[in-house]
């Protein structure tokens, strides 16, 4: 099962880091409301389809009352996937991405206050020195002119880690609960739907049109749901502490990536800051599943 783990974990990281290409480009080339329609769609498709595979019964029924229990999660999510696009369009990837993968400083202090675990000093230091990577970050882009708007795309960048954070928070305390991730899947599929239809009757409604299908959509909108659903297979597998970690170096392979594909640069002190916060967040992560 471990040696499995790490393959899943693999395939997650290369799925998470080709998705935010594919969608770094999707945004630079098509409109917003069809960017949010193949968005929310393929998260629709990819939730769902999961949920008819490992956990049919749930399409009986809907209770109100567990959708209230993941609606906080929903919600984040939601906006995250707003925000995210707002970044990535103002900012470089190499720099908003490492950022957007910090959330677990957020999420040790939301542990810390509101489920009473315990943290060490390890993860405060490196929480830190984190936060103090991503302002100096923020300082060097208020002179960059290397993206449209990169401070901006950072403050959004920011945005996202904190919904994500509060996201992956409410999340935990759901399966505390224990309430099952399928269930999570349908109720965000549900929702996803609607959302997709909204945005799919803006397009209907204005100038814009709808775009097909093509590589460059199916690249920036599918893989990530993906990778989404392949990490809580692994997860689910018992070795969060394998996979987790593993996982978590997609923002390093973005960053990589990013310069090759994107054509993306990024000067020395950026370069510090970036792999400060990368390497920061993935011992932290390493941190908090240690027992």
């Amino acid at each position: 099962m471990m040696f499995l783990s790490i393959i899943i974990a693999l395939i997650v990281a290369f799925f998470w880091a080709n998705g935010e290409i594919g969608y770094s480009k999707l945004t630079h080339n098509l409109d917003r409301a069809n960017v949010y329609m193949y968005q929310y769609l393929s998260r629709t498709i990819i939730y769902l389809l999961a949920v008819l595979i490992f956990d049919i019964s749930l399409f009986t029924s809907f209770d109100f009352d567990v959708f209230l229990v993941f609606l906080p999660i929903i919600l984040c999510d939601l906006f995250a996937s707003y925000v995210v696009n707002i970044s990535v369009i103002n900012g470089k990837l190499t720099v908003v991405s490492p950022i957007m993968a910090s959330y677990p400083i957020v999420d040790i202090f939301l542990d810390l206050i509101l489920l009473k675990e315990k943290i060490g000093i390890v993860e405060i230091v490196l929480s830190i020195i984190i936060a103090i990577a991503i302002m100096y970050l923020a300082s060097i882009q208020k002179k960059s002119k290397k993206a449209p708007k990169p401070l901006k795309g950072i403050i959004f960048a920011i945005v996202y880690m904190l919904l994500v954070a509060f996201s992956v928070f409410f999340e935990k305390s759901a399966y505390i609960g224990d309430f099952s991730m399928f269930q999570l899947y349908y109720y965000k599929g549900l929702v996803y739907l609607a959302t997709s239809i909204f945005f799919w009757f803006i397009v209907w409604v204005t100038p814009v049109k709808i775009k097909k299908p093509n590589k460059m959509i199916i690249r920036g909108s599918f893989i990530t749901p993906i990778g989404n659903v392949l990490n809580s297979f692994a997860l689910s597998l018992g070795n969060m502490i394998i996979v987790t970690p593993i996982s978590s170096i997609y923002s390093v392979l973005s960053s990589l990536l990013s310069v090759k594909i994107l054509k993306e640069k990024i000067s020395i002190k950026e370069s510090i800051c970036i792999s400060t916060i990368l390497i920061g967040t993935i011992l932290l992560i390493v941190c908090g599943l240690v027992p």
